[in-house]
């Protein structure tokens, strides 16, 4: 088999995570630090696809999650479908996620050749998992939310943005320490 050939294994892995990513897009947890308001675990889905997959699985994991919403599923917050939460000022953060793994997964693997330390790999999950994750989902999400809702930078930058900031930190250190948990298990299963 072709090293880049995508094995059943492979794509049963792609799958898998795209069944986490509406999952996790189905669990609201209100926010301990904005009041009235709930985070889901969305973002860690889509970040930890990033951090686990290969930049192919990973990207085809968010390409299966998004064309479930396309095709009317309820896969997003709120069981929202992508025609309820695209053109919503959130909708921005679905073009977000399309990118995140694949970067996620492309910058980690390539700062892993660096040094493959295992206090080097914490380290290197972790701030890619939350400078690149997060900016690549909260770019297009604050800049949707400007759009739609007629605000300033700033003001979208806090509400869409900088209000999720400390669960979305926390999402990505959790992220970082399943991912690593999940390597041995997986890399037997690929």
């Amino acid at each position: 088999m072709k090293k880049n050939e995508l094995s059943i294994k492979r794509m049963s892995l792609i799958a898998i995570f795209a069944a986490l990513m509406c999952v996790c897009a189905w669990i609201a947890v209100p926010s301990p630090f904005s009041m009235g308001t709930f985070f889901t675990l969305q973002t860690f889905a889509i970040i930890l696809a990033g951090l686990v997959l290969s930049p192919l699985e990973a990207f085809l994991s968010s390409v299966i999650y998004i064309l479930l919403g396309v095709a009317g599923l309820p896969v997003f917050s709120s069981f929202g479908t992508l025609y309820s939460r695209l053109f919503s000022p959130y909708g921005g953060y679905i073009i977000g996620f399309l990118f995140a793994p694949l970067l996620i997964s492309l910058a980690k693997n390539a700062l892993m050749r660096l040094n493959d330390s295992r206090a080097y790999k914490y380290i290197i999950y972790i701030a890619t998992a939350i400078v690149l994750g997060i900016l690549v989902i909260d770019i297009p999400g604050v800049i949707q939310y400007m759009i739609i809702s007629g605000s300033d930078f700033v003001t979208s930058s806090v509400l869409a943005a900088l209000a999720f900031m400390p669960t979305d930190i926390l999402k990505c250190v959790l992220a970082a320490i399943v991912a690593i948990a999940l390597e041995k298990p997986l890399e037997k299963m690929k």
